[in-house]
């Protein structure tokens, strides 16, 4: 039985793909316009003959190479060799694009060294950076992961293959409008901030120096969001009272006494989780965090040492602990407080947060709340017990018969706060109290004393129950 065809492509005969290639080969670099035109008409021939989908023309000195397709379409790219380290990149399209526009910007990218990495790569290789600054000491751990979580919200922002340096400033400003309107104010604010210390690090290896964030203006998210306040909420001392209390009902010693050092100290939550064994001196007297040194950081946020006395509660805080260590063989033996569910680990700092909503009392976050309000929106939060700590303390030295002016100092050194304006150069040549002991003495007086208003209050609240 006979087929019909309706349709059937056609081949040339050789007449026709011998006339072509003839006239495809005459073309020689550098090309012209004129050119392209007869490498389009037997570019066309010659790959339907082959059955390819597209045919190139190169000029190598230029790193140009010129894409010819069956449809007739001619698309530039900037091509290198291997040993120059630079990937290939799509230029533009003819006749929208000019040859010699194309050749130039080959040629330039080729001088500048401009490279075809994209967003994410530099992002990558930004994180990479940054985990080299915690290893050599220069950046904690809770700070990488933070600058991480940023570095993911802006790598979401940009395509798979956008490259970095095709990045112009109003695909910056488009990301920036985005953040705007999709992201919480904070959160915007914060992502502009790593946007540009992205294109601070990868602008000199990627972008041949050109820095297009630098250009974006300064208050560009802040003029459009309003920037977030310091919260204002605070409590009492019969809400810390009612949160000892409570925290008595804890499944955990680690859980109980690991809030209630944060009541007596003050201290943030992060140096609750890597308090160490070998900052407690062997008499359980005094509690030392160490200073960042080279290549070393510090166990507090100044990176400074700070001495803290250890009083009554504290001390038995401290002996709880240091029994419950040494009757679990296989429990971890450096930090204080561990996790009630993997005690080879140390205490983790969202529990913390998730112990004080808990078991603080309802009423326990004094003040007003506003709309920026960040720490407090969900009720109790961390540092309630720091905020707590220095209030009581200027409240308690006022009591003794400090003046105003003193008892605030005194609050300043139990918070491990520094005031430079004063003296700038102090710490380098002032160690009058290394020799008196002073500061340690004044801190001794305010702890003990801010730890006697709350067992006082303690006792009240029991008595009354």
């Amino acid at each position: 039985m006979s087929r019909n065809v309706t349709q059937s492509e056609p081949n040339p005969d050789n007449g026709e793909l011998m006339n072509a290639s003839a006239k495809w080969d005459s073309c020689k670099p550098p090309y012209t316009s004129q050119d392209i035109k007869i490498c389009v008409t037997a570019a066309k021939t010659i790959l339907l003959h082959s059955g390819k989908p597209r045919r190139s023309k190169y000029e190598k000195d230029s790193y140009l190479r010129i894409d010819f397709s069956k449809a007739g379409k001619v698309t530039f790219y900037a091509e290198f060799p291997k040993v120059m380290g630079l990937k290939g990149r799509k230029l533009g399209e003819w006749p929208e694009m000019a040859v010699q526009i194309a050749r130039e910007r080959a040629s330039d990218m080729a001088s500048e060294g401009l490279k075809a990495e994209s967003v994410q790569q530099v992002i990558t290789l930004y994180e990479n950076d940054l985990a080299g600054k915690v290893t050599r000491g220069k950046l904690g751990q809770n700070s990488y992961e933070t600058y991480c979580c940023r570095t993911r919200r802006v790598a979401e922002s940009f395509s798979e293959r956008t490259i970095f340096s095709d990045i112009s400033y109003n695909d910056l400003i488009n990301v920036l409008d985005m953040w705007v309107s999709s992201k919480s104010n904070n959160q915007a604010i914060e992502l502009f901030a790593e946007l540009r210390r992205l294109w601070k690090f990868g602008a000199p290896k990627f972008c041949n120096g050109r820095n297009v964030a630098a250009s974006l203006p300064d208050d560009y998210i802040s003029s459009r969001v309003q920037r977030p306040m310091p919260t204002r909420l605070y409590t009492d001392i019969e809400s810390i009272a009612a949160l000892w209390i409570n925290v008595a009902a804890c499944s955990s010693i680690h859980q109980k006494n690991a809030v209630r050092a944060m009541i007596l100290t003050g201290v943030r939550p992060v140096n609750i989780n890597n308090l160490s064994w070998d900052f407690v001196a062997e008499d359980l007297s005094e509690i030392v965090y160490p200073a960042g040194v080279m290549g070393m950081r510090g166990a507090m946020k100044t990176q400074k040492e700070f001495r803290l006395p250890v009083t009554v509660e504290m001390r038995q805080i401290l002996e709880e602990q240091k029994a419950w260590r040494d009757s679990v063989p296989d429990c971890n033996k450096e930090y204080v407080f561990l996790q009630p569910r993997n005690p080879s680990m140390p205490f983790a700092k969202r529990s913390l947060d998730k112990l004080i909503k808990t078991y603080s009392p309802e009423d326990a976050v004094k003040g007003v709340k506003h709309a920026g309000t960040v720490k407090g929106s969900a009720g109790a939060f961390n540092t309630m017990c720091r905020k707590f700590l220095k209030s009581n303390v200027i409240i308690q030295m006022r009591a003794r018969g400090f003046s105003r002016s003193d008892a605030r100092e005194i609050s300043q050194l139990c918070m491990h706060h520094s005031d430079r304006k004063d003296d700038p150069m102090g710490e380098h040549y002032d160690f009058s109290d290394e020799i008196t002991q002073e500061e340690m003495k004044l801190k001794r007086i305010a702890f003990e004393a801010h730890e006697a208003s709350i067992m006082a209050q303690v006792a009240l609240i029991k008595r009354r129950g």
